[in-house]
């Protein structure tokens, strides 16, 4: 029970990479310099940071190590 918020704190991270990764894609699909695709490559750019520091995060505050 003690690894609950560390392992909450990454499938929110693996969420947050899901959900980049489907927003690249439809920017990508809609093309990239176009008017829909370049909001969605930036929504899904800047969604990749997010996803790392809530690991990062879960690491430092509730690292499996103690």
């Amino acid at each position: 029970m003690d690894t609950a918020p560390f392992v909450v704190l990454l499938l929110v991270a693996l969420i947050d990479l899901v959900l980049a990764a489907w927003f690249i894609g439809q920017g990508l699909r809609a093309g990239a310099n176009s008017a829909e695709g370049r909001p969605r490559l930036l929504v899904g750019s800047m969604l990749i940071p997010g996803a790392l520091l809530i690991a990062v995060l879960a690491f430092v505050l509730f690292g499996p190590m103690g």
